[in-house]
């Protein structure tokens, strides 16, 4: 996906994308600059897409018409779609900035970064960052700058116009491309997707709100073709993961993956599905969160059950009664079942749970249970070996003569999970869960059972 540099043009493929250059000797990359910076996007959703204030400072279609010699030394590229678990393509137009270039700069003003991506039919998506030159590092001129713009996508043809901006001088740069983003080989969220803007970026926050994505407006509507009097039941289980030998989590956790699939399953687009969500801490045995009626996530009051449930601190009586979370969430989900007064379609969506020996993993009882169709979702997050002598052996940065990190992240193993087999007597479905694409399978799963009134298999 090779972009066009300073006012020329290229088309784009489904191939991971070459950055585009502007010619001024060779970018130095052995060495990354990381620099966080506010992302201001406006979420204005109408014709003219979601226009971002800041670019009415700027003359950008006047300077995109412009020819001559750049003042700047960068490259930028829009990253291959993929899946998130947002079950919504993502792309990244990525920006890296020459630290030569910045060297003579520092002091006064900002490095503003501007990025806009007009769709097929003319509507426009903009955004931007800015960096305080005066807080550059002393050493910037032996390094790189990079920063991103991640934003959700739908499959079609697009225009990227990128500039930055010394904010002091006034001097600035562009590059235009042209590129496509192709549908995923398995379109199972087509019609999920018809409402969504075709461009929608993505904002830069702190966890849980970067898992979350609060300020993203944009809905997808997986069941709304669905009309079915059975209630939908979904369960996260916040419980601690298991942990495997030899191996550490990845950073984000699983509730990167968890909070995001609670979200896509929440907003389902039918009326006439009833909605109930609740997040259980079995460490605590209790309920973290309910709402019923779910039309939209109160998520105010899910993220502030979720801080609680991660504290370290677990009162005394919890620990003298470890041995009863299995029949606490057996519990839980009777008392859930029973109250539906119709079919209904239960998901569990949960790590792997290894309780301590002496618990009681007797199964749930059917009785004067209704009707239901169990979807199990377990989701297993990537890992990282943990390697003996995993320190390098001589040569210098990455991959030296003599070897290298050897750490490599992994899915993780066949983790133990005891917390499917109290829900062996209502038969549910099991998906192991490791990528977004695998998740969709379990969504698409959800839709059948609704479709069906929630009758349980046998």
């Amino acid at each position: 996906m090779n972009l066009g540099a300073a006012g020329t043009s290229a088309r784009a493929t489904s191939e991971p994308a070459g950055p585009a250059r502007v010619t001024c000797g060779l970018v130095r990359s052995f060495v990354l600059f990381f620099l966080s910076a506010a992302l201001v996007a406006s979420q204005a959703s109408d014709k003219r897409g979601a226009l971002d204030p800041a670019f009415e400072k700027i003359p950008l279609d006047q300077w995109l018409g412009e020819r001559g010699q750049p003042h700047f030394c960068w490259t930028a590229k829009v990253t291959r779609a993929q899946l998130s678990f947002h079950q919504r393509l993502m792309v990244r137009v990525e920006i890296e900035v020459d630290g030569r270039d910045l060297e003579t700069r520092r002091g006064n003003g900002d490095l503003m970064m501007f990025v806009q991506i007009t769709a097929d039919d003319g509507t426009r998506y903009q955004n931007h960052q800015s960096v305080e030159l005066n807080k550059l590092s002393e050493n910037v001129k032996a390094a790189n700058l990079d920063s991103s713009f991640a934003a959700f996508i739908l499959p079609g043809d697009y225009r990227l116009a990128a500039a930055i901006q010394d904010s002091a001088t006034g001097e600035h740069s562009t590059i235009q491309a042209k590129f496509r983003v192709a549908p995923p080989q398995e379109d199972l969220l087509r019609d999920a997707w018809r409402h969504l803007p075709p461009v929608e970026f993505i904002g830069k926050e702190e966890s849980p709100d970067s898992w979350y994505l609060p300020a993203i407006l944009g809905r997808l509507e997986w069941a709304a073709a669905v009309h079915s009097p059975a209630r939908l039941n979904i369960i996260l289980n916040v419980a601690p993961s298991v942990p495997v030998p030899g191996s550490r989590p990845s950073p984000s956790g699983e509730m990167a993956a968890l909070l995001p699939t609670l979200k896509v399953f929440s907003a389902t687009g039918s009326s006439s599905v009833a909605e109930h969500v609740e997040v259980l801490d079995l460490a605590r045995r209790r309920t973290a969160f309910h709402q019923d009626e779910v039309g939209d996530l109160d998520w105010p009051g899910l993220k502030a059950s979720l801080g609680e449930a991660n504290t370290a601190s677990i009162d005394v009586h919890s620990l003298s009664e470890r041995h009863h979370d299995a029949q606490f969430f057996v519990t839980e989900v009777r008392r859930l079942l029973r109250a539906s007064d119709k079919p209904c379609v239960l998901v569990v969506l949960t790590k792997p749970v290894a309780f301590e020996s002496g618990e009681d993993l007797e199964p749930i009882s059917l009785e004067a249970l209704p009707a239901c169709r169990v979807i199990y979702i377990r989701y297993r997050a990537p890992t990282e070996r943990v390697r003996p002598f995993d320190q390098p052996m001589g040569g210098r940065g990455r991959g030296g003569r003599m070897g290298g990190p050897m750490n490599r992240r992994q899915t993780s193993p066949d983790a133990l999970d005891q917390l499917e087999a109290t829900l062996k007597p209502l038969n549910p479905k099991v998906f192991d869960v490791e990528t977004s694409e695998q998740m969709t399978r379990a969504l698409v799963e959800t839709e059948k059972a609704l479709r069906t009134g929630g009758q349980p298999t046998r």
